[in-house]
């Protein structure tokens, strides 16, 4: 058809005449229409609409010419619009101003085109839809072409038209709103008006109303799909599905695949795209589904048990999942796909409600189902034996004073042994003579479920064996009625024989059998089974585990361990001392079940901790209680006026020195540190002793007043002599205070002299008098004005000074003296370094002066 059209056009351009008009464009207001044209071109001056060859409306254009364009308005009134009808219209034309003719047709090809002035979106559907705007009627129109964008589209090749059902039919026509019978499409499309300019539009946007989730489909029900599912796309989450999923696509409805597998509850977005026009996003959710929930006591609370689907978040956090019960919050304990765990706290007023709903939030995603908990309803899940005694496990047992318990369907007295403060474990007092039975209880005037109790034999060591016992007694119970009567028998698992070994001795009380075995050689933890008749049964039991009662280490140097189950072989005893095991074959000297001995070795830490293994069983840490071995004493620097160190040398030392006396000059040394090294050899011990006199001292080992045999050990404390670093310089003529540095000088100072021999043993020495103490590092003694020289000291010379207190003497060439000669000297040095320095100063001001005038 668009050929058609198109080959008319094409013919009609040949066949103007020289009095039709060409404009060159158009434009289309409420108020006027406006056309322009070439200066040398035909153009309207008035414009007639004809109707029926009875009614006619005429407008006249305003013309005004700019350069070489001619633009030439319509005026047009809100009461001309509806008059701009006709079956035909005609024109006056003029050119430059000059009359060209009447009664000319006008083509709407040669015409503004209209004007739309309401949005225009058709239903997907298609069909009739009003389209708003000025200028739609100027002449009969039955069709408007359009274009289709989609080449895939059925509908692209339907006449390339739409068409105007009964546009002429009514009295009254709308010139204003026309109705257009619209093709069924989406997205864009466009309108092309005779004058070929067009007019673009989109269908309405796809739009989901509701969504029902089957098992795994999803129905989407709402308006503007389309019914052909290539130009139809799905996202949820903004993840496009797999167009394969699509089931069936209509205008109202899209049904697809879906199935939702993941284990926790959430909300998804759903969205519709039809020729990638995109619908509202419609929130589908998953919800938590809370099928089952234990009953608690109202009065106590307890914790909650939820069962079903979808009971927890994709993440971890337990934040995101809320349970509430009625009005109050249960506390997340644990959470997974189908449980969760929360504690719920106890109602003070019994008189709330018994049974309020339970509201599951996950995400924000809320159940969707009721879910009533129900207090204070019995219950029983399962049970346990726990050795002798059956647990039954469940909730709401109430207290032992009120539940009733039914065995085999009749009620029996003075069988629960205890229930918990949960109410949720009771322990029963089960007869020995019955093993299988169904079990029921009633508390709060309700009755529980029945669950079936199948009590297993189980026997019990009557004491626990010391090692070396042979005889073991057993007791079992719940002996079945038809095994009574046989002989018991046990297997020891642990020995490589897997010996079978029958009871010595049976006695038999309804389903309660003792009996006794021989067992020969065996300690630490033994693995059995007990078989009597069709019933068996496997558990262990642990011989007497060793302990220590002290461990001493004697003279010879032989650690003795006394105590008990020490084990009676080599090869089931081991001994460990820090970590370290000594091997029991080289080192034992003696082995019962209540002693054990062994030779210490250098290469045992002494001071750690000792147990024993014995068949793997351990026994208590002990500290070995050692005698110290003295060899001898060190003393590796000479003492100062702080004192100083000594170094006990010896074996198994140790910090508790209160055994350790020293005296010196026949006084105890009552201010001592002792400091122990790692390998317990040397004790270093700082004696805090103030000199210079030495000392003979004596150390007491181990000292007993009782004892004649006690480790003495003479020593001398030797201190340091004094020393000198340096002295003032003084003038011999004129005499005066000498100042001497130096160290380890003591009070009082006995004697300072200066020795004029030089280390020769010849000629006198000066005595510098009035020797005063001001520390251990500085001294001072005053020189009289003398005229003594130094005949064999050469100028400039160093001499020996000595210092001599309380029979400590120390000398040191350090002294220097000054005679008249040597101050003249020194003035007539220093007046040349002042000379030379005013000289120095002189030149560089008129080194300056000159560069500055440069």
């Amino acid at each position: 058809m668009k050929i058609i059209l198109f080959f008319i056009f094409y013919l009609i351009s040949f066949v103007i005449s020289d009095s039709d008009v060409i404009p060159l464009g158009y434009e289309s207001h409420n108020d006027s229409l406006v056309i322009k044209y070439n200066i040398n071109e035909n153009y309207y001056t008035n414009i007639s609409f004809l109707w029926n060859g009875k009614s006619r409306y005429d407008m006249s254009f305003n013309c005004v010419l700019n350069n070489t364009i001619r633009t030439c308005t319509l005026p047009v009134k809100e009461s001309d619009h509806a008059q701009m009808y006709s079956e035909k219209i005609i024109a006056c034309t003029e050119n430059n101003g000059i009359f060209q003719m009447c009664g000319l047709k006008v083509h709407l090809l040669f015409f503004p085109s209209p004007l739309i002035i309401s949005e225009f979106r058709p239903k997907t559907r298609g069909g009739n839809t009003t389209l708003s705007g000025y200028y739609l009627e100027l002449q009969e129109r039955l069709f408007v072409e359009f274009e289709n964008h989609y080449f895939d589209d059925q509908f692209r090749w339907a006449y390339g038209l739409y068409l105007i059902p009964d546009v002429f039919e009514s009295k009254t026509p709308d010139r204003i709103n026309i109705k257009l019978d619209i093709y069924p499409g989406c997205g864009y499309r466009t309108i092309v008006w005779e004058n070929r300019e067009t007019f673009n539009f989109t269908y309405q946007d796809p739009n989901i109303e509701k969504i029902d989730i089957n098992q795994s489909t999803l129905d989407i029900t709402g308006t503007n799909f389309y019914n052909q599912s290539i130009f139809v796309s799905v996202k949820i989450d903004n993840n496009i599905i797999d167009p394969n999923d699509i089931i069936s696509v209509d205008f109202e409805n899209i049904k697809l695949k879906f199935n939702y597998s993941d284990p926790f509850s959430s909300k998804l977005n759903v969205q519709v795209g039809c020729c990638d026009y995109w619908s509202n996003k419609f929130q589908i959710t998953y919800p938590p589904i809370p099928s089952s929930v234990n009953s608690i006591p109202k009065l106590k609370g307890g914790l909650l048990i939820i069962n079903g689907d979808r009971l927890t978040s994709s993440s971890s956090n337990n934040n995101n999942i809320s349970v509430t019960v009625g009005d109050s919050n249960c506390s997340i304990v644990s959470s997974s796909s189908n449980e969760i765990k929360c504690n719920l706290q106890p109602f003070s007023n019994s008189k709330l409600n018994n049974s309020p709903l339970i509201i599951v939030s996950i995400n924000g995603v809320v159940n969707t189902n009721e879910l009533l908990l129900n207090y204070d309803i019995p219950y029983i899940t399962t049970f346990s034996q726990v050795n002798d005694e059956i647990h039954i496990i469940g909730g709401c047992f109430g207290n032992i004073n009120s539940t009733q318990i039914q065995i085999n369907g009749k009620q029996v007295l003075n069988q629960i042994k205890s229930i918990n403060n949960d109410e949720t474990i009771l322990i029963l007092n089960v007869q020995n003579q019955i093993y299988n039975f169904n079990i029921s209880m009633e508390s709060n005037s309700i009755k529980s479920n029945e669950i079936n109790v199948d009590v297993k034999m189980y026997t019990r060591i009557n004491e626990i064996p010391s090692v070396g016992n042979k005889l073991i007694n057993f007791t079992l119970l719940y002996v079945n009625s038809i095994n009574i009567n046989s002989i018991p028998t046990i297997k020891i698992l642990n020995e490589k024989s897997n010996q079978t070994i029958k009871s010595i001795l049976t006695n038999v009380n309804e389903s309660v059998v003792s009996c006794s075995f021989l067992i020969e050689n065996n300690c630490g933890i033994i693995n059995y089974e007990i078989e009597i008749g069709n019933q068996r049964y496997q558990s262990s039991f642990s011989y007497e585990s060793p302990f220590i009662n002290n461990c001493n280490l004697n003279s010879n140097e032989i650690v003795i361990c006394i105590g008990k189950a020490f084990g009676n072989t080599y090869n089931e005893t081991s001994i460990i001392i820090s970590n370290q095991s000594i091997s029991i074959k080289k080192e034992i000297n003696n082995s019962s079940y209540e002693s054990i001995s062994f030779q210490m070795n250098e290469e045992y830490n002494i001071l750690g901790e000792l147990y024993l293994n014995v068949c793997g069983l351990s026994s208590n840490k002990v500290i070995i209680n050692t005698i110290p071995i003295f060899k001898n004493i060190s003393i590796p620097n000479l003492f100062d006026k702080n004192g100083g160190d000594i170094i006990i040398i010896g074996k198994y030392l140790n910090n508790n020195n209160t055994n350790i006396t020293i005296e010196c000059n026949g006084e105890e040394i009552l201010e001592k540190e002792f400091k122990l090294n790692n390998s317990s050899t040397s004790l270093e011990c700082n004696i805090k002793l103030n000199g210079p006199n030495d000392k003979n001292c004596k150390l007491l080992f181990n000292y007993d007043k009782n004892n004649s045999n006690n480790i003495v050990s003479t020593f001398n404390l030797i201190y340091k002599s004094p020393s000198i670093n340096q002295t003032s310089i003084i003038n011999l003529k004129q005499g005066g205070i000498l100042t001497i540095i130096g160290n380890d000088f003591y009070y009082p100072i006995d004697k300072v002299t200066i020795i004029s021999d030089n280390g020769n043993g010849s000629g006198d020495n000066l005595n510098c008098d009035e020797p005063k103490f001001i520390n251990d590092t500085m001294i001072t003694c005053f020189i009289q004005a003398t005229n003594y020289t130094f005949n064999n000291i050469k100028n400039g010379e160093m001499i020996f000074i000595n210092v001599s207190t309380n029979g400590k003497s120390g000398t040191s060439k350090v002294f220097k003296y000054l005679t008249q000669s040597d101050d003249a000297r020194q003035y007539s040095d220093a007046r040349n370094i002042f000379q030379n320095l005013l000289l120095s100063i002189l030149i560089i001001v008129i080194i300056s002066l000159f560069i500055s005038n440069i």
